[in-house]
């Protein structure tokens, strides 16, 4: 892949699923290494809630010019629990950003990032939030390269529930 390919990004649809499989089975494996991969009808399962109505958040994918899923986003737009402003209402959240291995370095994250904040910004949300791991030192340069800033007084935290 070049830096010239061109990449088209959209919000997946329930027919993706077939072309989001390989795409989240890499991202899986990533996340969560020493884990078995899943069945395919556990994954079927999966996808189709990911992509329901009812689940909270939506997914863009990013496709290269052969129609094939290389990136995605899960994003949610939701209100200000502790802000009356008006003008700080809607905030969005991106809950993960990936994209596969062999087509980082070339733009597809940062399209992806430009084109998840153009989404935000058509929303009406304020801002943006997302959580980082700390030793991701490429992660966090990228982040940071498209305005992003470490947030100091905020530490990310986990409770395990059976």
């Amino acid at each position: 892949m070049t830096s010239e390919t061109p990449i088209r990004i959209d919000w997946a649809q329930p027919d993706d699923m077939a072309s989001l499989a390989p795409l989240w089975r890499t991202l899986y494996a990533h996340d969560v290494p020493d884990a078995p991969q899943p069945d395919d009808a556990t994954l079927e399962r999966h996808l189709a809630l990911l992509l329901a109505p009812q689940t909270p958040h939506r997914l863009a994918i990013a496709w290269n010019a052969d129609g094939v899923a290389i990136g995605l986003a899960a994003v949610a737009i939701f209100v200000s629990v502790s802000d009356p402003r008006p003008e700080r209402w809607r905030q969005m959240e991106l809950k993960e950003l990936f994209v596969l291995p062999s087509y980082r370095s070339f733009g597809v994250g940062a399209a992806m990032m430009d084109w998840v904040t153009s989404q935000a910004e058509c929303e009406g949300a304020c801002r943006m939030d997302w959580h980082v791991k700390r030793d991701n030192v490429r992660g966090i340069a990228f982040y940071e390269r498209h305005g992003a800033e470490i947030v100091e007084n905020r530490l990310s935290m986990r409770k395990a529930l059976s």
